[in-house]
């Protein structure tokens, strides 16, 4: 088996290292430092087919180290060379082989089978362990993406050390000391008017060096083949005969073709919501259980947006029609690694904003493997199948609270970060608009260290308040409050806001500049087909909720003359008037809004006080709900 590899393969490399006939004193210096005077070389772990477990640790011998943007990690060439390496070895590995891409993929949805001998609880034939609608959302994906990198690490590991022994393989290994796996920051400023979606993830192929010179492979960021595919594991055409994952498909047949090239435009047309509603969740939420689950909460007007809504958004555009769209598929792409790297970030910075608020006692609505509705889960709830050790003691949401325990950071979070740091690394990153309050002056970011100047100071002043727009130093801000169904339309589908004039053409909704936002909900396929799962959507129909912001929408159409001016007396007639939503499913199918059970689709406004400094975040009042704008339409309150 290709993981049943001996510790003295990956030895060799840091044995080579240290050999002081083969590295400079300056290079000693640095692993040194890395390593500490105690470290050990990272093991690689037999798969165990017998009584142990896989034992989750992380990479841990060389300290603590950022888990970069990928486009930062990207500008560091050995290291971006020697992850492409890692990731094409690790995607080639046997398909049954326990520590596989296809069955750690595998362990998030279909093929809803047991991993490392957790076998499905009593009565349950559906779906994966993966926590969504679950207080253990985010924790139960921080050991997952551990696992992942600390496998493609041992991957990058086998690919440096094919490497010959020299300044090459030096560099190489150097390099992979501080290596950890990236993140995609979906809602941040790119730089120079590029687009938010990378170029190298859209890309069929890439260039990469090997030791015998460099060539052109299939891009291991862009797909992941099959080798095969199953029909069985797959289950639902045309997911069981399609030969790679896809994005955006062109049709469901199984010819299709990715459409990456529709991807970014949808994104960028979005992204200065995503990046208003990510704000919110960091400065406004202050409960864990609000910020980090969708469900609704009921009457909470004032916190209806979660972190776990926005990142459905993210999977549904990104996914369109394919695999990263539907839940049970989502981790075969390798775009699913950068995503919910970037939600475990996003998750870090807000625990640092709120150390005292972390999972709460909640009873299970929706059932997992081994999870059943109505058990209640808590912070001492197993996070399965994730073993902490060779015995099979698993991690709970307590033992995952800190990165550093597992070898990574972030960089917001790295060296001697603060609450003070933090807040003004978020302002500076996503608080460059009306969403904050007012006109925050922000300094130019290239006083910042190098791991930490993705993004330029922002220049978006069609989006930023301006002082006329405060009103005894007040902004009035307002959301557009949706709630619906999870399973309502038996898989995914998306909620559009508009204000003002749209197309009646569904596949233009997302590219519409009178686009306010995009509430998207991700869900299993076909659930009334599916064995077992109807049971659970019949019994407990789950509702969940998200807010979108209109602030920023409603200051250009005052800065254009189509709306006198923010306080509500003026913004509720015209809201009246030119709001508007749509549904439609991912394959641009409008559908009717009295199918979609319990949607719901209210205003609110609250008065935000803009902070003083760059390390505050705004403040805000009580919010009132405006019933006028949305009663007695379909959809509305």
């Amino acid at each position: 088996m290709m993981y049943i590899l001996s510790f003295m393969r990956i030895a060799f490399l840091f044995a080579w290292l240290f050999d002081p006939a083969n590295s400079s004193p300056l290079l000693s210096h640095q692993l040194e430092t890395l390593a500490g005077p105690t470290s050990t070389p990272l093991r690689r772990q037999s798969s165990g087919d017998g009584n142990s477990t896989f034992a989750i640790t992380g990479i841990t011998d060389f300290g603590t180290q950022p888990r970069l943007e990928i486009r930062e990690l990207q500008k560091n060439r050995d290291a971006w060379n020697i992850y492409l390496l890692g990731l094409a070895r690790f995607k080639a590995a046997p398909q049954d082989d326990k520590l596989s891409y296809y069955k750690l993929a595998g362990i998030h949805g279909r093929p809803y089978e047991p991993w490392d001998g957790v076998s499905a609880g009593p009565g349950i034939d559906n779906p994966g362990y993966c926590a969504h609608i679950s207080n253990l959302f985010l924790p139960w994906h921080r050991p997952y993406l551990v696992l992942f990198e600390q496998i493609l690490f041992e991957h990058i590991v086998d690919a440096v050390n094919e490497f010959p022994a020299g300044s090459v393989r030096q560099r190489y290994a150097s390099a992979a000391l501080s290596w950890r796996m990236p993140y995609w920051d979906w809602a941040v400023e790119p730089e120079d008017g590029l687009s938010v979606y990378p170029d190298i993830i859209t890309s069929p192929t890439v260039e990469v060096t090997y030791p015998n010179g460099t060539r052109t492979i299939d891009n291991p960021l862009y797909s992941y083949k099959f080798h095969p595919v199953s029909a069985r594991d797959m289950f639902f055409d045309p997911f069981a005969s399609w030969n790679e994952t896809k994005r955006f498909p062109t049709a469901w047949t199984n010819n299709a073709a990715s459409q990456d090239n529709l991807i970014g435009p949808i994104l960028d047309n979005s992204r200065v919501s995503f990046m208003n509603r990510l704000y919110n969740l960091f400065t406004y939420y202050d409960n864990f259980t609000q910020f980090g689950t969708e469900v609704w909460q009921t009457d909470d007007i004032a916190n209806a947006d979660s972190i776990e809504s926005l990142h459905d958004a993210i999977h549904s555009i990104t996914g369109g029609n394919g695999h990263m769209t539907f839940l049970d598929y989502s981790a075969f792409d390798p775009i699913f690694w950068l995503h919910h790297t970037q939600m475990d970030r996003i998750f870090a910075l807000w625990q640092v904003l709120h150390p005292d608020s972390y999972v709460e006692p909640l009873v299970a609505i929706t059932q997992t493997y081994t999870v059943h509705i109505g058990d209640t889960e808590d912070a001492n709830s197993p996070l399965e199948p994730f073993s902490k050790d060779t015995l099979g003691n698993k991690f709970t949401s307590n033992d995952v609270r800190f990165t550093t325990q597992f070898g990574y950071t972030y960089p917001e979070l790295a060296g001697n970060a603060s609450l003070s740091s933090v807040r003004t690394a978020i302002n500076r990153l996503y608080g460059s608009n009306a969403n904050s309050g007012g006109p925050l002056k922000r300094r130019d970011t290239t006083t910042l260290p190098h791991d930490k100047r993705f993004v330029k100071a922002a220049s978006a002043d069609d989006v930023r308040a301006s002082p006329g727009m405060l009103v005894n130093g007040h902004l009035r801000q307002y959301a557009a409050n949706i709630v619906s169904q999870k399973h309502a339309l038996n898989g995914s589908y998306a909620v559009y806001v508009f204000m003002g004039d749209f197309t009646d053409d569904p596949c233009q909704w997302a590219l519409s500049p009178n686009l306010a936002g995009t509430h998207a909900v991700a869900a299993n396929l076909e659930l009334k087909k599916a064995p077992g799962v109807s049971k659970m959507v019949e019994t407990n129909p789950i509702r969940v909720g998200a807010a979108l912001p209109l602030t920023d929408m409603l200051l250009m159409k005052v800065r254009a003359g189509e709306l006198k001016s923010m306080e509500m007396g003026d913004v509720e007639p015209y809201l009246r008037e030119n709001l508007h939503w749509r549904v439609s499913t991912f394959d641009n199918v409008e559908v009717d809004l009295n199918d979609v059970a319990d949607l719901s689709i209210t205003v609110v406004s609250a008065e935000v006080t803009p902070p003083t400094c760059e390390s505050e975040f705004p403040s805000r009042g009580n919010f009132t709900l405006l019933t006028h704008i949305t009663k007695d339409r379909v959809g509305g309150c």
